[in-house]
């Protein structure tokens, strides 16, 4: 209030609705700019939370992943999945039936040599 009779004694009465109006524009710009650049400012504030949960998330991943050898490949290659499950399959035999298996294979192969 006090600035605005001082104003309008230094500038005077004609002029002083000019001044306000210009004053009135300028005050309205800054406003505009200011919220221009809050909006800017939040909205790089919430980038920079997701980026952080981003972030947060895959460290937990890592974590719970830190056990796991990257080294070794997730599945073993077919060639060796067929040699290991040979090698099983004979193990589990008992010693008497894999021999009389051995056994009847070669009596099949002699019979079919004699055919």
């Amino acid at each position: 209030m006090i600035i605005g009779v001082v104003a309008l004694i230094v500038v005077g009465p004609e002029r002083f609705p000019g001044m306000i109006k210009k004053v009135g524009y300028w005050v309205g710009q800054f406003r505009r700019i200011a919220s221009s650049v809050k909006s800017e400012i939040q909205v790089e504030v919430d980038k920079a939370e997701q980026l952080q949960n981003l972030l947060d998330e895959q460290k937990q991943i890592l974590k719970r992943n830190a056990d796991v050898d990257l080294t070794q490949p997730a599945v073993k290659p077919k060639s060796s999945l067929e040699a290991d499950s040979s090698a099983q399959a004979s193990e589990k035999l008992p010693a008497n039936e894999s021999s009389s298996i051995a056994n009847t294979a070669s009596q099949s192969e002699t019979q079919n040599k004699s055919s």
